[in-house]
């Protein structure tokens, strides 16, 4: 069986809300993580998120607020613009 790989996920709660889950964590006579995952894997009922991939390029989502600002068309078209840029 292949092993799980885990990364530290830690989160700040109030001290009402540790006392609840580990209220939850006794009555399920489980740990307090088991309680918690326990319910994320029932709110999400095992679904998992597709990854929807949008048509269209970053341009085609952005150009209705291209020129919506004044300015230069170009920054880079005067080089005080660009000074230091890079270091």
């Amino acid at each position: 069986m292949a092993e799980k790989k885990y990364i530290h996920f830690s989160m700040r709660v109030t001290p009402e809300q540790k006392r609840k889950i580990e209220r939850l964590a006794r009555r399920k006579g489980t740990s307090q993580k088991e309680a918690v995952m326990a319910l994320v894997e029932e709110a999400l009922d095992g679904e998992e998120e597709p990854i929807v991939v949008q048509p269209g390029s970053f341009y085609d989502k952005f150009k209705h607020i291209i020129g919506s600002v004044e300015g230069p068309p170009d920054l880079s078209t005067n080089p005080k613009y660009m000074e230091g840029f890079g270091q």
